[in-house]
């Protein structure tokens, strides 16, 4: 003939009972709760037609409530293009800004994620953001300095029921600081040097052609298709040689006998027809060309 076992708790009035006709008997419970952590005994007893015989206590069983939180992930993400990739190690430019991304998949809300280094020391907490079963946060390094370099890890915290849990932590992330390259700055300044001097011919050939484009040809021509060219800056530079020469050839001609100073008219300009009467005159006509 089997016995009951009762199943107790040291605190409280939680009981379970299951009969068993065997020397034992498992209890499962639906589903495990924080209320149900503490301490648990069992007792056995078996009843007969007239008595019920009691079986000393036994021992306690101490049951406790975790949280199981999956490993969060680490991985950098790309300032410009916002683009999350996971290396193992990456080096960085001394100087330089980057970001650590840490992100997990778990139900319960509200934590906190804490980024270690060589698993060792707490560099920033910040409290997780997203919705449903994923959250992250985002940990800014706006300037790199030699004390950055190391490696670093992602780990998730929550306080659930004033009790704290914190999950395994994530791989590892080697950052490497490194020094300006000496070859990126000589590059710089070489480039900079070509746009300058890129700059200054342009402006160079710009102010040729327009002082080219200022200058203006006058063209003289008489009545009779004869034609006469000269540069404004020829004009005004020879203004004064032309009176000194026009004076002489104005002395001459009153030393001169008349034939002389017709031959040298007939000589300097075209012929007049013989059909005009009169005295003939012309005018040098100015022709402004651009």
């Amino acid at each position: 003939m089997g016995g009951t076992f009762v199943l107790k708790k040291t605190q409280g009035s939680f009981q379970m009972e299951k009969i068993s006709e065997n020397e034992a008997a498992t209890f499962i419970l639906p589903r495990a709760d924080f209320s149900q952590r503490g301490s648990y005994f069992c007792e056995y007893q078996k009843k007969l037609p007239n008595q019920v015989i009691y079986y000393p206590q036994g021992n306690t069983a101490e049951l406790s409530v975790k949280v199981k939180l999956e490993k969060p992930s680490i991985s950098l993400t790309s300032p410009h293009a916002m683009v999350i990739y996971s290396p193992d190690k990456i080096s960085v430019t001394k100087g330089s800004s980057f970001s650590i991304t840490c992100s997990i998949h778990s139900t319960y809300p509200g934590g906190f994620f804490y980024l270690t280094k060589s698993n060792k020391s707490t560099v920033a907490s910040l409290p997780a953001f997203g919705h449903s079963i994923f959250y992250m946060a985002y940990f800014e390094f706006p300037a790199l300095d030699y004390t950055n370099q190391g490696e670093y890890n992602c780990v998730y915290g929550l306080n659930i029921s004033s009790m704290s849990f914190c999950s395994l932590p994530s791989k590892s992330l080697q950052v490497t600081v490194i020094a300006t390259s000496s070859s990126s700055v000589v590059s710089g300044l070489v480039g900079g040097l070509v746009v300058l001097v890129l700059v200054l011919v342009i402006g160079y050939l710009v102010w040729r052609r327009r002082r080219q484009g200022a200058g203006t040809i006058v063209q003289f021509s008489n009545r009779f298709g004869g034609a006469i060219k000269q540069d404004v800056d020829e004009r005004s530079n020879g203004a004064f040689d032309g009176r000194i020469h026009n004076t002489q050839v104005n002395e001459n001609a009153q030393s001169s006998s008349p034939e002389h100073n017709n031959a040298d008219v007939d000589n300097s300009v075209e012929r007049v027809p013989e059909d005009l009467a009169g005295r003939v005159c012309y005018e040098l006509q100015p022709l402004v060309l651009s």
